[in-house]
């Protein structure tokens, strides 16, 4: 079974939206250099209201490595400085 983490971030318009995409097509990429990481993709919601940002791991256990490593705090050293209020909900991919 994999391992998935989806961060909900709530804007304010879709000009934040955009905002917030634009950001995170300028990452770093740090993720994915990242034992055990699979994907990473950034859903913007029709209305523009809210951006999803998925990752997926191999194991919890490699998604517990990345958010307690240097390159995880250097990865979202900024992310204060970003619209909206994330809130993030892990899953296991069972199919």
């Amino acid at each position: 079974m994999s391992w998935a983490l989806v961060n909900r971030i709530a804007v304010e318009s879709p000009e934040e939206a955009d905002q917030l995409v634009n950001a995170f097509r300028k990452r770093a990429g740090k993720v994915d250099q990242q034992p055990g990481f699979e994907k990473f993709e950034v859903w913007r919601e029709s209305e523009g209201k809210e951006v999803l940002v998925l990752t997926r791991w191999q194991r919890k256990q490699d998604f517990e490595a990345w958010i307690e490593s240097p390159a995880f705090r250097d990865a979202h050293r900024h992310a204060g400085d970003s619209p909206g209020s994330a809130a993030g909900s892990a899953y296991e991919v069972v199919i």
